[in-house]
């Protein structure tokens, strides 16, 4: 069911709770169909987790972890005491007594799924608060925790501009870690419903990654981290896709876009770069780029001898700011 998996360099070991906790279900969401995974017990967890000593934190993905019963939350939270865990929850199921609670049991991440800073945005994909009780929530969680901010492109009603926007937002809010992926329809949910009666249409993958490179360079040109891109849809899950921009190497695909993106804006003519990055220079049709390609031992990509990450945060300001401000 669940396994240890390697994270941002942290061994986290998942454990989904599909829709728990949520008072509303999202026009988006089916947990259950997109994860593939059933609600565990506490007896099968605290087995499996009993001698587990190779994993630097738990985490509690697919629901609404903080709007669970608070003897629930408590319980989960009382496994393996030791070990450090990450909630997953929404901006609406935060208060002061639920941050207590996550004090002392040991929480050390809280991945808030924001989405939108956009009231439109949010009311249409019925997530039922506004940007006023993101902004909230933000300020009762990141004096305690490491915040991480979940963002999706492509909600009813949403636009390039609303995206960048809410980049800005939660930048001007001091959030530094973010996941980023784009709407898919699946079976059995409310957006299937609006996509086949022509009320909703998603954005094409080209579009989608377009948009989510643009909102990338922006978090890390101001010393943000992406700390996912895309989508995860389970091999067993994804005949439930209906439309939408999914991609299994979207993030290989948003990385190779920013470094063509940059070639071409700034007429490149030589591209260095360490060899991890060789799927960043040579994949997704990076391979057709007419530059000079050169492997260093620096790990960095040069362009034109200046560092990738100079030239992201020189397009961001010629091209993204003016859009946002």
């Amino acid at each position: 069911m669940n396994q240890v998996k390697n994270s941002n360099k942290l061994k986290i070991y998942p454990i989904f709770l599909p829709n728990l906790g949520c008072k509303t279900r999202c026009v988006y969401c089916n947990q259950s169909i997109m994860t593939g995974e059933n609600v565990p017990k506490f007896h099968v967890l605290e087995q499996l987790l009993k001698d587990k000593n190779d994993i630097d934190e738990i985490a509690f993905y697919g629901g609404t972890f903080t709007g669970l019963p608070k003897d629930v939350m408590k319980r989960l939270l009382s496994i393996r005491p030791d070990i450090p865990k990450r909630i997953s929850t929404r901006p609406d199921s935060i208060d002061e007594e639920i941050v207590q609670i996550l004090k002392s049991f040991n929480v050390k991440t809280v991945e808030l799924g924001v989405e939108s800073l956009d009231d439109e945005v949010l009311n249409h994909s019925k997530r039922n608060y506004t940007k006023k009780d993101v902004l909230n929530s933000l300020r009762l969680v990141r004096e305690y925790f490491e915040v991480v901010a979940h963002l999706m492109v492509g909600l009813p009603y949403d636009t390039r501009e609303k995206d960048l926007y809410t980049v800005k937002g939660l930048l001007e809010e001091n959030v530094k870690f973010f996941r980023i992926h784009p709407t898919i329809v699946f079976k059995e949910t409310e957006l299937e419903k609006l996509y086949k009666n022509g009320e909703y249409e998603p954005l094409s993958l080209e579009d989608a990654v377009t948009i989510i490179s643009e909102m990338t360079m922006m978090i890390e040109s101001f010393g943000g981290t992406v700390t996912r891109l895309g989508y995860h849809v389970p091999d067993s899950q994804k005949h439930y896709i209906i439309a939408g921009p999914y991609h299994s190497s979207f993030g290989d695909l948003i990385r190779s876009y920013i470094i063509k993106l940059l070639v071409k804006k700034y007429n490149i003519h030589q591209v260095q770069y360490n060899k991890r990055y060789s799927s960043w220079i040579f994949a997704h049709g990076n391979s057709e780029m007419k530059v000079e390609r050169k492997e260093i031992e620096v790990d960095d990509i040069l362009l034109d001898g200046v560092s990738y990450k100079v030239l992201m945060q020189k397009f961001v300001n010629d091209f993204l700011l003016p859009n946002v401000l």
